[in-house]
């Protein structure tokens, strides 16, 4: 075998893995989002849920700061919070809209940004304010809703 031979077989090769990663990603990403989309179908009836977001990209806690790992998980606004839980967790958060302060878009949050708008929710807690942020589709949409359904 020539050296032309045994280079395009390897060119071949890492083609063949990237293309085969690739479509792992898409059907693991596919799964999770559907595992989500079963959680918000189960904790909420159609018609409580305003907006939802079962791949919902959580930057964390303000309060936190830049430590905390960033996760995906399912965002539901309803018309009496803001609800979110990570994949894989069974930890909540629960956001009551009386408690929300105000929401924006943001390019970051507690020190991590990837180049895009985030929704970004500020709220009362017991201890203190804090605020969450989310990269979600459309984030100005979420704004929207959000003071939205707090005026109702």
């Amino acid at each position: 075998m020539n050296v032309t031979v045994i280079v395009l077989l390897g060119i071949v090769g890492v083609v063949l893995l990237i293309v085969g990663i690739a479509v792992l990603v898409k059907v693991l990403v596919r799964r999770l989002s559907s595992s989500s989309q079963s959680a918000i179908a189960q904790q909420f009836a159609d018609s409580s849920v305003v907006k939802s977001d079962p791949m919902a990209n959580f930057f964390g806690l303000g309060s936190k700061g830049g430590a905390q790992v960033r996760g995906n998980g399912a965002l539901v606004l309803t018309d009496s919070e803001l609800w979110f839980r990570r994949i894989g967790s069974s930890t909540l958060l629960r956001i009551p809209l009386q408690d929300i302060d105000g929401a924006d878009v943001t390019g970051s949050h507690a020190g991590k940004t990837v180049g895009r708008s985030l929704l970004r929710v500020h709220f009362r807690t017991e201890a203190a304010a804090d605020s969450a942020a989310w990269l979600v589709e459309n984030p100005e949409s979420w704004v929207h809703a959000i003071e939205s359904d707090k005026m109702s």
